[in-house]
């Protein structure tokens, strides 16, 4: 990919894809996730063999490329695109330019994922939308003077205002681009540690360094090796959100730096952190099964406050929580979709807190050993794949035998436990 940005906000790029397995393939079609909020990205042309493709919009978030009949197995698809960072906080402001930041999350087209079908879903305002397959990248980047890339990945420096990225096995690529930051680096084990925050908020940054330095050991003995050889750590001004994570990056907003020494920036850190297996390596629907990644990485972080003797006082969080679900939305259930969620209703206490739970009552049932062999018996075999709730959950039955039936009972009632609907659907705008 080749993307140059300007001190406005306006970008410009291409992204080459080396595609296999395309035989029988007619069509692809590729997310532009920015567009749930407005026309903000745009993809001017698709080429391939030197030949230009049809390009059709099924709704603003959906483009539909058309390949020829003639199209090799493997090929390489060409596409042009351009877009603007808007001024404000849209959503949970993760596309945005500020004056000491510009957020790129998903500013390019990203390849849908292909089971027989596209995966398709409706884009919501809450939530996370992507749902991606690795892939590796290559990016040469232009950017404006005084600003300083962080992303997904390795950067090196090549010219006065360019540089070079690679990454390998990424869910997506997230581009964040600062200036007037200060930055910090270290190590635990073999992982490299970096975290940048804006002029003023040096207290924040030590701290978030010295979270991770304490969690890493944790996670990693319970998970197996952090999955990537480094992870960045970013405070941005965020709307809505505690903090937003991405493969090898983590978003943490910056209000909840201004006092950095509470457990809920703690918990932001960890939780982030946590997301790099589930999410990052063990791809999830984050749409259809919201739960699946977002009750991991809750109940797995949460090893962070249980050596310090914390562990009940979350489990009555998030007994609180749940239950405070229940009452906004008793119709839906922790395997419920985004789409069952409107207005955000009980979506977190269902989703993060009623998920997290679930995972205790297993755990307090199978003992450590077990649990814990679960875990990273489901990360081996969904690593860097598009892992769905039943197999996890499958994995469950097989330790806890009739007790399953009744847990299931509990926390998904009579929903199917396997959530497909509504695939194949957009939202109309």
């Amino acid at each position: 990919m080749r993307v140059s940005v300007e001190e406005s906000g306006a970008f410009q790029g291409e992204v080459t894809l080396n595609i296999a397995g395309l035989l029988g393939v007619g069509e692809l079609l590729f997310r532009l996730y920015p567009n749930h909020f407005g026309h903000l990205l745009r993809v001017e042309e698709a080429r391939s063999e030197g030949k230009s493709l049809p390009l059709d919009a099924v709704e603003p978030t959906v483009l539909v490329v058309q390949l020829p009949s003639e199209l090799p197995q493997t090929a390489s698809l060409h596409l042009r695109f351009s877009g603007v960072l808007p001024r404000e906080l849209l959503g949970y402001g993760i596309f945005a330019h500020t004056a000491r930041a510009m957020i790129m999350s998903q500013f390019y087209p990203i390849l849908a994922p292909w089971e027989g079908e596209w995966l398709l879903h409706p884009t919501f305002p809450f939530g996370d939308n992507l749902v991606a397959e690795a892939a590796d990248y290559l990016v040469f980047l232009q950017v404006p003077s005084g600003w300083v890339p962080v992303a997904s990945g390795e950067e090196r420096k090549t010219g006065w205002n360019t540089w070079q990225i690679n990454g390998e096995n990424l869910r997506e690529f997230c581009l964040v681009l600062v200036r007037e930051y200060t930055g910090l680096v270290d190590r635990w084990a073999d992982v490299e540690i970096r975290v940048f925050f804006p002029f003023g908020f040096d207290q924040a940054g030590k701290r978030a360094l010295a979270i991770a330095k304490e969690a890493l050991p944790l996670l990693t003995a319970r998970l197996g090796s952090f999955p990537f050889p480094d992870v960045d750590l970013i405070a941005a001004p965020l709307s809505g959100a505690g903090g937003v994570e991405y493969p090898r990056l983590i978003l943490i907003n910056q209000d909840y730096a201004l006092d950095p020494y509470t457990d809920f920036f703690a918990e932001i850190v960890v939780h982030e952190l946590a997301h790099q297996w589930w999410y990052g390596e063990v791809g999830t629907d984050q749409v259809a099964e919201p739960w699946l990644d977002e009750a991991l990485a809750t109940y797995t972080s949460s090893l962070y406050f249980e050596v310090q003797g914390e562990l009940e006082q979350k489990v009555r969080e998030w007994q609180d929580r749940f239950l405070q679900a229940k009452k906004l939305n008793p119709q839906a259930s922790v395997g419920s979709g985004l789409w069952e969620f409107l207005g955000r209703s009980g979506y977190a206490g269902y989703v993060y807190a009623g998920g997290a739970l679930l995972l205790h009552e297993v755990r307090s049932s199978l003992g450590d050993e077990i649990f814990f062999s679960i875990l990273r018996n489901f990360r081996e075999k969904y690593r860097w794949r598009i892992a769905r709730a039943c197999d996890f959950l499958g994995l469950l039955a097989e330790e806890l035998g009739p007790l399953f039936s009744a847990l299931a009972l509990e926390y998904f009632g009579d929903q199917p436990q396997c959530q497909t609907e509504p695939t194949g659907s957009v939202n109309p705008r």
